[in-house]
């Protein structure tokens, strides 16, 4: 993390915070525990690449369209995988065992780099099973070139690595999408979670969600969970998975071995 009296931060462009973050590798993970609805089980960790100069957090919904526009999201996406890799092995050394790590990327790594070796390469490196890595992409991501993305899904899902739509319901997908594209999993996005107890619509629409990836056999994550009523509701309702501030925070690799590895 930078810290510097060198210059006013404050008086910088926000493509200059983002360059100066950059060249001085001001990245770090947290990772998000994701737990059964019925039973708080654990499942499995989001990573969530953070960055900070001084007392300036850049927010990843800003920064990450910067890197696609520049093209360094590559080079930063390569770091993200080795690097919660890496986490992943150090989990499992202090005694977390058969969980998932969904890693974001960007479909920039997919159309513009070969992201399925170095994957690959990096899991043969640590010896992780690839069943338990789950790479997430949003629906925006699948119209990017459907092409290239559908034969790059074809050759992960032959590894073993299992593929999940996130934000589900706030991009462009359809049921023509999900089919063409056989993703494993959808994580229905926390707007429409944070009215499920109060607004009908909201609660409509989640279990039309749930119901039909219940049909479609896939596996299903509800973000953004924040309150008992809402996690009741879930459980009602079908939704195997939640993630979200009530169960935790977003942790670093610390706090994920001192609150979680028992």
């Amino acid at each position: 993390m930078l810290k510097t009296k060198e210059f006013n931060y404050r008086q910088l462009s926000i493509e200059e915070i983002f360059e100066l973050a950059i060249s001085n590798d001001c990245f770090y993970m947290c990772y998000q525990p994701i737990v059964s609805s019925s039973n708080s089980q654990l499942i499995g960790f989001e990573a969530l690449i953070r960055s900070q100069i001084n007392d300036v957090r850049l927010r990843p919904d800003n920064l990450i369209p910067y890197l696609e526009k520049t093209g360094q999201i590559i080079e930063l996406g390569s770091w993200i995988l080795k690097q919660c890799l890496v986490d992943y092995k150090t989990l499992e050394s202090y005694g977390l065992k058969d969980f998932t790590m969904s890693i974001n990327i960007s479909p920039v790594q997919i159309i513009d780099h070969d992201v399925t070796l170095e994957i690959n390469d990096l899991m043969n490196e640590l010896g992780i099973c690839p069943k338990n890595i789950k790479l997430e992409l949003t629906e925006t991501a699948l119209i990017s070139d459907c092409n290239k993305i559908s034969k790059t899904f074809d050759r992960l899902r032959e590894m073993g690595i299992k593929i999940w739509l996130d934000d589900f319901g706030t991009g462009f997908a359809s049921l023509g999408l999900l089919r063409q594209f056989k993703v494993n999993g959808i994580k229905i996005d926390k707007s429409f979670i944070n009215n499920i107890a109060t607004d009908n619509d909201d609660f409509t629409l989640c279990s039309a969600v749930i119901a039909m990836a219940q049909r479609l056999n896939l596996e299903l994550i509800a973000e953004g969970v924040e309150t008992p009523q809402q996690l009741q509701i879930l459980n009602c309702l079908g939704c195997e998975n939640i993630q979200g501030y009530l169960i935790d925070k977003p942790l670093t690799l610390r706090d994920v071995i001192t609150k979680w590895a028992k």
